[in-house]
């Protein structure tokens, strides 16, 4: 059996060049029967290594080099034993800087077979492990004679009766990739690659043809024989692949059975189920099924994590299919309740699934790391810990590293910028067919080193470069984590495991998602603020005049899921009013949806403009609340279930094979199984006809129910505390809300909601926005580059001595700097003691000066007659501290620059809140920019989307090619803009046909409108 014992992959982070793939079809070519991975004190790219030499016909050997300072063996694995051993040592060795690689092997020393190349560790080693350990002879392509030291290796060998075993030190699969390494290894080392000294790598550090490999050791050729006899010895199946299931850490003395029955019975008093019938079958279903999967302590550990965030004021909120479990309803875990919902459990869990259902959970995003280290801790360190990811050079980081190794410092890359790196992407990450972009004169390389470093930057990308923790994701052991997985520190000092999601997921451990959400964080706040208890589900009104109202007209900015512009749409165009219109709302916004023609089709439907292909009994009863369509997974399912007469997992199996589907082969194929299923349904082949159209092309985008009620109710729940409660609402979000648009927005919203806003202020702002009297006051945060290191300060000072009484008292007490005290006069901050901000910059540079500060540059004259600044004066300081305006809205602001130019053709004004009435009409709108989205049109031609804003609301705007071609930079504006005015299922939207800005930009002209909206 030709064997290769040796092999580093690009896992030996930033020393190995080949990927584990690469290696294995290499291999496989040169005809090698059995490929060992030995990544250096790793085993990073073990689980797939695994699976992808079996699928080349090649025996998998995984082990790994452990090397400390002064020592270094390769382990590799003989057995399950093995691999438990070496994970232990490999989380020991990484976790402790002074472990002692010697005691760590002679401790655990199961299964492993060890290949030693010095005698000291020989000599310590072979008591132990007897025919375990064996004398490893590495030779490159340059050494085919035996050197000093593997002399004395080989003597000791003979002397403890020691076999040796031939090796060849691979770092790279094919010749030619010693440049690459030499890259890899300056990146690592943080040198030059001009610096860079030669080491023990070489040209011929890749894996050897046959012939050559034994040519290297013709002169000791049972070394060869005895790789192949180690080879050979070594098991295939190490990797463990039972499912390694959580324990719950307070089972009240009872088996977890008991337990997980106990708790659901006092759930169903508790979400009023008692003597519900259809509660009761529903229970006894699941639960058994649960049992049955040995799952009962998996689901009382998230019920403890979910406990543990409720106990704190937190509400948890389930992601994906778990919300159709009753179980997890019952203990508190989701709010949503699926018999409410017609919600399936055989969505989430059936006798038939071969995987593990994911139970993921959703908190406030503030408290998420805090909580996962508070169940680390809970639970205890050795059984439990974080979830790695292996993050890749992707080709602005490739760029930076290569440009590093070239010479280039940080300041001098950051001189680039980032769109100076955004226009190089290309040329690194292939989309060029030149190397490298032209030359520029200011760069410190030269000509040709300028290519090199392009060219290296291309070959950087894909490539492994470091581990990071992943946003969410623990496991949860019944034995120390170290037996199941190798563990090692993350650059921020959180222990993690080697193996990210998939191969976590792979070798059976449980990965239990601890994720943040900034939706639920809006309502947990807003509804603390308001002193509303956050209620169950079922205590919630599902319809509601005022929040209807909200909904109908599309007034859902900043509630988070529901404030875009096309879910505003959306929402008008559906007619939404109720919970169960904002879940199908969040299921219809999909790009799948609109791509097929889904989500017309729906509101056509909705709106009574189209009716259904066939309303038959059976398919009335199915999809009778979703418009005789299939908007959701558990819709496929039933449909299955009952057309077909499937059992739960053969439903389940042929819709994911549905979502599969590739070729028109396998199309075709699948049609007429599904016809074929269906043959005895009693519903006509053209209903069936129209449901297989969906079956086959929306259910391959669309999403299970239970994540659409999951949400749904959170949306539901902002727009009830928007209707009810807006003062709480905004505050929450504009402390946690981030995403479509920016600050300034919300602030607008705000004040068009008659909401007072008061400025930042250091004797009443906290660091957050808060409730002042009847407004908002914007929070110390707000201030763009304000230190943390000052707010904490001015806060503690303040809780300890009192108020600030004067900017004197300030300076004294916190001792700012001049940049710091003119923030906080310029943003308002300081207005509170009462003096015009003139006085209080001639006041601070008279305080500055004592101690050899200066506020600013030329020095305010000695005789000077302050007066108070004016309202646009103070706009225009907030704009610039705060990213927003308080004293005027923005526009009127922007208006008032001296650059504001109104464009000649435009026409009278309408504003924003008005131009819906004008629909068929050609206007004119002027605003700023709220947010854009460019996209193509069905033949591939650019097209934008723009929503406008002036002091009366949003105005939504479309730039069609051929009419108004979109804008390639896109300012904040204003911008003026003329088209006609076109309405579609009730939501209005300008077609431009020329749009301008007005800060002296010259206007885009457009062509003749030629109209067409859709």
């Amino acid at each position: 059996m030709a064997a290769s014992l040796l092999n580093h992959s690009w896992y030996s982070l930033l020393q190995g060049v080949s990927s584990p793939e690469h290696l294995i079809s290499e291999a496989a070519r040169l005809g090698y029967q059995s490929l060992a991975l030995t990544d250096t004190n790793n085993l990073l790219g073990a689980v797939a290594f695994h699976d992808l030499a079996l699928s080349h016909g090649i025996k998998p050997i995984l082990g790994s080099v452990l090397r400390t300072r002064t020592q270094s063996v390769v382990a590799l694995i003989q057995n399950r034993a093995g691999y438990r051993s070496l994970c232990c040592i490999l989380s020991r060795l990484n976790l402790n800087d002074d472990a002692n690689l010697g005691e760590l092997l002679l401790q655990f020393n199961q299964g492993l077979h060890l290949l030693v190349d010095t005698p000291e560790l020989l000599e310590l080693l072979h008591r132990v492990y007897a025919s375990r350990v064996w004398a490893g002879i590495n030779r490159s392509g340059r050494r085919r004679s035996v050197s000093s030291r593997q002399r004395k290796l080989l003597e000791c060998a003979d002397r403890l009766r020691v076999s040796p075993v031939a090796l060849h030190g691979c770092y790279f699969a094919q010749p030619g990739l010693l440049e690459l390494y030499r890259v890899v290894r300056a990146i690592r080392e943080c040198t030059l690659l001009q610096r860079l000294r030669d080491d023990h790598v070489g040209l011929e550090s890749h894996l050897l043809p046959l012939d050559e490999f034994h040519e290297l050791f013709c002169d000791i050729p049972e070394a060869l024989t005895n790789a192949s006899l180690l080879a050979g010895t070594l098991e295939v199946d190490v990797l463990p692949h039972e499912l390694i299931l959580p324990e719950p850490l307070d089972s009240r003395g009872m088996e977890s059975v008991v337990h997980l029955r106990a708790l659901c019975v006092e759930g169903m008093h508790l979400r009023r189920l008692y003597k519900n019938e259809d509660a009761e079958l529903r229970l006894e279903e699941e639960l058994k099924i649960i049992h049955a999967r040995s799952l009962d302590g998996y689901f009382l550990t998230v019920n403890e994590i979910t406990r543990l965030a409720r106990s704190d004021g937190h509400t948890p909120a389930l992601r994906g299919s778990a919300g159709n479990s009753l179980v997890c309803y019952l203990l508190g875990i989701t709010d949503v309740d699926p018999l409410r919902h017609n919600l399936v459990f055989e969505r989430f869990l059936h006798m038939g699934r071969v995987d593990l259902p994911d139970i993921d959970l959703d908190f406030d995003w503030k408290i998420r790391d805090a909580l996962i280290e508070h169940v680390l801790e809970q639970r205890g360190r050795q059984y439990a810990a974080r979830i790695s990811s292996h993050l890749f050079l992707q080709p602005r980081s490739a760029l930076r590293e290569s440009a590093k190794v070239h010479g280039l410092s940080e300041e001098q890359i950051s001189v680039m910028g980032p769109e100076m790196e955004k226009r190089l992407e290309p040329y690194i990450a292939g989309g060029k067919g030149e190397l490298a972009p032209p030359h520029y004169s200011s760069c410190p390389l030269g000509p040709l080193q300028w290519k090199q470093m392009f060219r290296h930057a291309r070959l950087l990308v894909g490539r492994p470069h470091h581990l990071s923790i992943h946003p969410g994701g623990i496991v949860i052991t019944p034995n120390p984590i170290e037996e199941y997985a190798p563990l090692q520190w993350s650059r921020k000092g959180v222990v993690i495991t080697q193996y990210e999601k998939d191969a976590v997921e792979k070798i059976g451990l449980v990965k239990i998602d601890l994720l943040g959400n900034r939706a639920l964080a809006t309502v947990d706040e807003a509804s603390r603020l308001a002193g509303e208890r956050i209620l169950p589900h079922a205590d919630m009104p599902e319809e509601d005049p005022k929040v209807g109202e909200l909904l109908l007209r599309g007034d859902t900015l900043g509630v988070n899921q529901m404030e875009s512009p096309g879910m505003r749409h959306l929402l008008v165009q559906m007619q939404a009013h109720s919970l169960d219109d904002v879940i199908q709302s969040l299921a219809l916004i999909r790009p799948g949806a609109a791509s097929i023609g889904m989500k017309e089709r729906f509101i056509r439907r909705r709106r009574g403009i189209e009716k259904p292909v066939s309303i038959e009994p059976a398919l009335a009863k199915l999809l009778g609340d979703t418009q005789l369509m299939l908007l959701y997974e558990d819709d496929s399912l039933r449909l299955l279930k009952a057309l077909a007469q499937l059992s739960p997992s053969d439903a389940d199996a042929f819709r994911k094979k549905v979502t599969k589907w590739e070729t028109e082969e396998q199309y075709k194929a699948l049609a007429i199984e599904f016809f074929t299923l269906c043959e005895g349904s009693g519903v006509s082949k053209q209903a069936l006809s129209d449901l297989w159209l969906q079956l086959s092309k929306f259910n391959r985008y669309s999403f299970c129910k239970s994540h659409a009620v999951s949400y749904g109710i959170i949306a539901w729940k902002a727009v009830w505390l928007k209707a009810y409660h807006p003062r709480e609402f905004w505050t929450a979000a504009l402390n946690n809300n981030q995403g479509t648009y920016p600050r300034h927005v919300y602030i607008e919203a705000i004040r068009r909601a008659g909401i007072p806003l008061f400025a930042p202020c250091v004797n009443r702002s906290r660091g957050d926005f808060s409730l002042e009297e009847n407004g908002i006051r914007v929070g110390l945060d707000a201030i763009a580059g304000l230190t943390q290191n000052l707010k904490l300060l001015l806060y503690e000072e303040r809780a300890h001595n009192g108020p600030y009484t004067s900017l004197s008292e300030l300076i004294t007490r916190l001792q700012p700097g001049a940049e710091t005290l003119a923030l906080l006069i310029q943003s308002g901050a300081c207005d509170c003691f009462g003096l015009p901000r003139p006085v209080l910059y001639l006041q601070a540079e008279s305080e500055l000066r004592r101690s050899s500060q200066e506020l600013f540059t030329p020095r305010i004259p000695d005789r000077w007659a302050p007066v108070q600044v004016s309202k646009l004066h103070k706009a225009r300081d907030e704009w610039q501290t705060l990213g927003f305006t308080l004293e005027m809205p923005l526009i009127a602001m922007l208006r008032s620059s001296s650059e504001y130019t109104m464009p000649v053709g435009f026409g009278n004004i309408t504003s924003c809140d008005d131009f819906s009435r004008s629909v068929g009409k050609k206007i004119t709108i002027e605003g700023t920019v709220a947010t854009a989205r460019r996209t193509t049109t069905e033949s591939g031609k650019p097209m934008q989307f723009i929503s406008l804003e002036d002091e009366t609301g949003l105005a939504d705007v479309v730039l069609f090619p051929g009419n108004c071609n979109p804008i390639a930079h896109l300012s904040l504006g204003p911008y003026v803009v003329q088209g006609i005015v076109e309405e579609h299922h009730g939501v209005a939207v300008l077609a431009a046909t020329k749009i301008s800005s007005t800060q002296g930009k010259v206007a885009l002209q457009a062509q003749e409108y030629s109209g067409g909206f859709s």
